[in-house]
C-alpha cells in the first residue's frame, strides 16, 4: 500500500472515530430521536433538495458538453463524483466524472467540460455564499456584529480560488502541466502528444465566455440555484429536527459552513469532518454545537442515501441504452 493511500485511510479512520466519539457524547438515543422527528414527510423534502441540487448541477454540465450528454446520465455522474468526494479528498470525484465521460466523448470534451464546470463553480459558490453572508448581516440579530463581520470577510476571501484558477487558465495550466510531465523520469508513455490536447483544452476553457456567453450564464445560474438548495435545506432541517433557530440564523450557518468547506477540502479525509466542523461552527456562532452536529448528521444521512441510490447507474453502458432507445423509437 502506498504512503498516500495509507494517509488517506488513517485520516478517514480518525475522522470517523472522532465523529462517533462526538455522537457518543451527545447520546445515540438523542440522535435516533432527531432522525425519527424528521419523519417521512421531512425526509422526502430534504431528499428532494438533494435531488434538485444534483439535477441542476447535471444541467450545468450538459450545457457545457452539449446535447450529446443526456441529463439523466449527467445526474448519475454528479452523484458518483459526490459519493467519491465523501471518501477521498482533493476533488477526486471530478477526476472520476472526467474519466467516465472520456469513454463516451473523448479526452478533450471530458476534461475541458469538467474544468469549465469547476471553473464556474469556483465563482458561483462563493457568490451565493457571499450573498447569504450579506443577508445574515442585514437580518440576523442573534449573533454579534464581530462574528458576522468575520464571516463576511471570510466569504470575500472565498473568491481567491477562482482568481487563482483564472490566472492559471490564462497562462495555460493544462499545457504547462503536460510539459512538466515530459521532464519527470519514469513515465513510460512520452506525453508530447498530450501537449497539443492540453493546448486545445486551455483554449476552450479560456474562450468559453467569449464564444458561448449564454451558456456561461446558464451554467452559473444552474450552479447558483443548486447551491441555494443547501441553504434552504439547512432551514428545513432546523424545522424538521425541531431546532429553535430562525431563517436568518440558517442563512448565517450556511455562509459560515461554506467558508469552512474550503478548509475541509484540503484535508485527506471528508467523512465525519463536515459534521465535526458543524459542531465548532455552531459554537463559534453562539449556537448550540450539539444541535449543529445533530443537524449535519441528519443532512449527511440524506446525502449518502440519495447519492448511494443514484451512483451505481453512472457505471452502466449508456451508449447501449441510448441505442436501444433509438431503436424503440424508430
Amino acid at each position: 500500500m502506498s504512503g498516500k493511500k495509507l494517509i488517506q485511510l488513517v485520516s478517514v479512520a480518525v475522522a470517523i472515530a472522532a465523529l462517533f466519539w462526538l455522537l457518543g457524547r451527545i447520546g445515540w438515543s438523542t440522535i435516533g430521536n432527531a432522525l425519527r422527528s424528521v419523519g417521512w414527510a421531512g425526509a422526502l423534502v430534504l431528499c428532494s433538495f438533494s435531488i434538485a441540487e444534483t439535477i441542476l448541477d447535471g444541467a450545468a454540465l450538459c450545457t457545457i458538453v452539449g446535447p450529446r450528454l443526456r441529463l439523466v446520465f449527467a445526474v448519475m455522474l454528479n452523484s458518483a463524483g459526490s459519493t467519491l468526494n465523501l471518501i477521498l479528498p482533493w476533488e477526486s470525484g471530478e477526476i472520476l466524472k472526467s474519466g467516465i465521460m472520456r469513454g463516451y466523448f473523448g479526452s478533450q470534451p471530458a476534461i475541458s467540460g469538467t474544468i469549465i464546470w469547476n471553473y464556474i463553480f469556483k465563482l458561483s459558490r462563493p457568490a451565493v455564499s457571499a450573498l447569504t453572508a450579506v443577508l445574515a448581516w442585514i437580518l440576523c440579530r442573534q449573533a454579534s456584529a464581530t462574528t458576522i463581520a468575520i464571516v463576511c470577510v471570510a466569504n470575500l476571501l472565498a473568491f481567491l480560488p477562482y482568481a487563482v484558477l483564472r490566472v492559471l487558465i490564462q497562462y495555460g495550466a493544462a499545457e504547462g502541466l503536460f510539459k512538466i510531465l515530459k521532464l519527470i523520469p519514469g513515465i513510460r508513455r512520452h506525453p508530447g502528444h498530450w501537449v497539443g490536447l492540453a493546448r486545445n483544452i486551455d483554449r476552450e476553457v479560456r474562450q468559453f465566455w467569449q464564444e458561448r456567453p449564454t451558456a456561461y450564464l446558464k451554467v452559473f445560474l444552474y450552479q447558483a440555484i443548486a447551491r441555494m438548495t443547501g441553504w434552504w435545506g439547512i432551514y428545513a432541517g432546523f424545522k424538521f429536527v425541531g431546532l429553535p433557530y430562525s431563517f436568518a440564523q440558517a442563512t448565517l450557518v450556511y455562509a459560515t459552513m461554506n467558508v469552512a468547506e474550503y478548509v475541509i477540502a484540503i484535508l485527506p479525509a471528508r467523512v465525519g469532518v463536515s459534521e465535526g466542523t458543524a459542531f465548532f461552527a455552531f459554537k463559534f456562532l453562539g449556537l448550540d454545537p450539539t444541535l449543529g452536529l445533530i443537524l449535519y448528521v441528519v443532512l449527511r444521512v440524506r446525502t449518502v442515501f440519495v447519492n448511494g441510490v443514484l451512483t451505481p447507474f453512472a457505471f452502466l453502458d449508456w451508449n447501449r441504452k441510448a441505442t436501444a432507445a433509438a431503436n424503440r423509437s424508430s
